[in-house]
């Protein structure tokens, strides 16, 4: 819900700003008074953006009201979407539920990915030791065999 709400939300913010560039409405001033260096301004000052460039620093300026107001739609959107059926509230005892079938799920794959790990491990194990034996008995049989 959130995401449609701020799309709306930015697009008007956006779109008001932009109109207002093109009424005339000049930023510049409230740059240089709130402090900005002068780098920043002077690209607004100086160049040929226009009212695109113009708008977007408003957009800029206005992010703390564009999230509060993004934020107050989402809520009032939610409360819209479950008073008329559209968005359903899942309850607490069935949100604790699905938390526990998915515990139980992934303790039960852990479990059996843990026994299989470790029979690999054993085979390896006996694998390795059983070529470790025959090898030891190559070696101590050419001794034998060297001694004589």
């Amino acid at each position: 819900v959130l995401i449609p709400v701020h799309l709306v939300t930015s697009s008007f913010w956006f779109g008001s700003f932009y109109y207002a560039a093109m009424k005339g409405v000049n930023v510049v001033p409230f740059l240089e008074f709130i402090g900005l260096p002068d780098g920043i301004v002077n690209i607004l000052k100086n160049s040929q953006g226009g009212n695109a460039l113009t708008a977007y620093a408003m957009y800029k300026i206005a992010t703390p009201a564009r999230y509060t107001v993004t934020l107050g739609g989402t809520s009032l959107s939610v409360k819209y979407l479950r008073k008329y059926g559209y968005l359903s509230t899942l309850l607490v005892k069935d949100y604790l539920q699905r938390m526990e079938e998915t515990k139980e799920l992934f303790t039960e794959k852990m479990e059996e990915t843990r026994n299989n790990v470790s029979g690999k491990m054993e085979e390896t194990k006996d694998r390795i030791s059983e070529k470790l034996l025959e090898t030891k008995d190559k070696v101590s049989f050419r001794r034998k065999k060297n001694e004589e």
